[in-house]
């Protein structure tokens, strides 16, 4: 494992303040967007560790920081960013589809950017499942859990553009495909 992976926390903080910089909002209009989903994701993941009944059974390392309650907290900034990037993703393409349509096709982008990450986040000590292979129930578990984060953001950002967070979302795809090769 490289030793630049310590450096993963570091990563998903400076893309969320990048792609929140050069978005139109104001600062109100991300907090109430951030503040929730960093709170929902973070808490969701803890009774997923603490429980298995969500996701499955399975252990946070060291990569991500600081724990508690067994979770780095780190979980809940990269709900955000994937969120972030997901829906000014869909909204770039998709720009005047009915939200809850835009929240489904970005639920599915989370779950297909979750099957492409998993191999490596494993690889490199982020996580690790009880089970031999990744249980179907974590991808469904993401699908449900990015749908209701999504509807958030599709109420909070209904339009508007961001290509930084949008290309943030193609980037995580590309950066985990070629590392999945």
């Amino acid at each position: 494992m490289p030793a630049i992976v310590y450096l993963t926390p570091v990563n998903l903080l400076i893309s969320i303040a990048v792609a929140i910089y050069f978005d139109e909002q104001d600062w109100k209009t991300h907090l109430s967007f951030v503040i929730p989903v960093f709170l929902l994701g973070y808490g969701i993941e803890v009774i997923g560790i603490q429980t298995g009944a969500i996701f499955g059974e399975y252990a946070y390392g060291d990569i991500l920081g600081f724990k508690l309650w067994d979770t780095p907290l780190m979980i809940g900034a990269n709900w955000v960013l994937v969120c972030f990037s997901s829906g000014y993703f869909i909204n770039s393409l998709f720009p005047d589809l009915l939200q809850v349509l835009k929240a489904t096709l970005a639920a599915t982008s989370l779950v297909i950017l979750d099957y492409i990450i998993e191999p490596i986040a494993i690889d490199w000590g982020m996580w690790t499942w009880a089970a031999e292979d990744v249980p179907l129930q974590n991808y469904l578990a993401w699908w449900i859990i990015g749908f209701f984060m999504m509807l958030i953001f599709f109420h909070i950002y209904k339009s508007g553009k961001n290509k930084v967070a949008a290309s943030l979302l193609i980037i995580q795809v590309i950066f985990f495909g070629l590392l999945n090769l």
